[in-house]
């Protein structure tokens, strides 16, 4: 057995035959496991990941393991490494898919690659499936060090996120109502419904000319409803990522979304993805005006969409997570999902590294910190860089400015010249050495490190201009002049250029002018201060 990675959209396309193999032989396989599903869902997302299983190199994969990873900070600053899963934030229900014989075989080499990986924590969010897969896959992560947390998610309503009604839909309608309704609930579920016969009630079902129209109805009333509950920024964010996932699956034609109207007026909607290969109707979200008393909307969307399940036979009708009161009234089951924090206890006093994978996107939040003037969280994440790859030059150089800016001039500087040596690019580290070697009054340095910077560069006039304020503090006051009319006369047009171009022809001015009246003494020009500003750290 050996554990292939696959990280690119062009991988994970190729393993659509194999993916889609597994999915029909897998009786624990759903919708947010289906290829499609996690295929558009991770086009938008980062650093996700899946596992195949195979026999042997070159073998097809007889188990998948679609899964994520992101850094957190912790209460120090520190980055960590968590393992997610993939479909966290929109999917219901996670998990694996697997050939039925090998599934718990699957479940115990995925753990084994896990415990290899470099990890803070893992939250195995919602995972769906038989409780034999969930034992065996947390079971073969125990070891010293591990430490395991069940909890069961609840939202502002105190609603347990890992209890799922569903309803086992039979063959009839009308055995649905006998056999799963109450004699009172059976008597309105039929006198609500045959109002849609009439005039006044009617029920649409979005098509391409007006699922936009549709998906704005359902979310503008599940908008009022919810942002004096989970406030407007979060109620917004929300709205945003369910609403293009539900896009999503419209465009694969996996989504359902019936309105009910009076008249001209739309009194509620849903959403419900369609699981044709399981014959799964998931229950995703609805949105009802709040104003509307009867005839009841949920009663009345829900009702014909059981209906219209059975007619076109589907087997289950899920309302998905959370026991809300309003899903018993239609004579639900229940199921219950898992959610376990694995953590690996002190993950930083453990000297848990980075993940090779992290170094990109916290080398990126890196330089936000810096260009935010967050410099100590911001020298924390290049230490960490460097822990795990002491060659990286972006990391280094921003570490070393971030010394330089402490005034410790000897590590910043031992760090440019290293990287010099190393062969990184050297205009930037160049012109840091030259404003060190000016901060330590080594004037001579200063100007040969800038005229160097001139060689490979001629149209940097910023380096041309500092060259100049060097020669002149070391009392070169003609060579000082020269380059500072060599900088004045550029005439590249870049704003850059002529900005330190101004600055050159003044300080000229001024060197002309002392020059007219007297010698003097060399002297550093006013607006000499703030060179070590606006530190530009080299993206790597």
């Amino acid at each position: 057995m050996r554990v292939d990675v696959i990280d690119t959209p062009e991988g994970l396309a190729g393993l659509r035959e194999e993916w889609e193999h597994i999915f029909a032989a897998d009786p624990e396989a759903q919708h947010f496991l289906s290829h499609g599903w996690i295929s558009r869902y991770l086009a938008k997302r980062r650093r996700w990941f899946v596992l195949a299983l195979r026999p042997s190199e070159g073998a097809p994969a007889i188990a998948l393991f679609p899964l994520r990873m992101q850094s957190r900070q912790d209460a120090d600053g520190r980055f960590f490494d968590e393992i997610i899963m993939a479909g966290n934030y929109a999917a219901d229900y996670t998990g694996f898919i697997a050939l039925p014989a090998i599934a718990e075989i699957a479940a115990r080499a995925f753990a084994a690659w896990l415990c290899r990986q470099n990890w803070t924590q893992i939250k195995f969010d919602y995972l769906g499936g038989s409780a034999a897969r969930t034992v065996a896959l947390l079971g073969a992560m125990e070891g010293p060090g591990v430490k395991f947390r069940r909890n069961a998610p609840r939202n502002e309503q105190n609603i347990d996120n890992t209890i799922c009604p569903y309803i086992a839909l039979p063959d009839t309608f009308e055995a649905y109502l006998e056999n799963h309704l109450s004699s009172q609930t059976r008597q309105k579920m039929r006198r609500f419904l045959r109002k849609l016969d009439g005039v006044e009630y009617r029920i649409t079902r979005a098509t391409p000319e007006t699922i936009e129209r549709d998906l704005d109805i359902l979310f503008n009333f599940w908008r009022i409803r919810w942002t004096p509950v989970k406030g407007e920024e979060k109620t917004e964010k929300l709205i945003v990522m369910s609403r293009r996932m539900l896009e999503d699956c419209f465009t694969d034609g996996d989504l359902d979304v019936p309105v009910l109207w009076a008249g001209e007026r739309p009194l509620g909607a849903l959403a419900n993805i369609l699981d044709r290969k399981k014959k799964l109707v998931l229950f995703y979200i609805t949105g009802r005006d709040e104003e509307w008393k009867l005839p009841p909307p949920g009663l009345m969307l829900h009702g014909d969409a059981i209906r219209k399940a059975i007619a076109e036979g589907y087997r289950v009708y899920d309302f998905l997570r959370g026991n809300e009161p309003y899903k018993y009234a239609f004579g639900v089951e229940e199921r219950r999902i898992s959610c376990v924090l694995t953590k690996r206890e002190s993950g930083r006093k453990a000297g848990i590294p980075l993940h090779p994978w992290s170094i990109r996107p916290v080398y990126e939040q890196a330089l936000g910190f810096y260009h935010k003037g967050r410099k100590t969280e911001a020298e924390i994440a290049f230490s960490q860089i460097l822990e795990v790859q002491p060659a990286h030059g972006g990391a280094a150089f921003g570490f070393a400015n971030l010394q330089f800016e402490k005034r410790d001039f000897a590590k910043a500087e031992s760090i440019y010249r290293a990287l010099l040596q190393r062969g990184e690019p050297p205009v930037p580290i160049l012109s840091r050495l030259g404003d060190l070697l000016i901060a330590t009054r080594r004037f001579d340095e200063a100007a040969e490190t800038y005229a160097d910077i001139c060689c490979v560069s001629p149209e940097n006039t910023e380096a041309r201009y500092k060259q100049g304020v060097a020669l002149l503090a070391d009392g070169e006051r003609e060579k000082a002049a020269a380059a500072f009319s060599i900088a004045a006369d550029n005439k590249s047009g870049l704003p850059e250029h002529a900005y330190h171009a101004d600055k050159a022809k003044k300080a000229l001015a001024r060197l002309i002018f002392s020059q007219a009246k007297a010698p003097a003494p060399p002297v550093f020009p006013r607006d000499f201060h703030g060179l070590a500003d606006g530190v530009r750290p080299v993206l790597h």
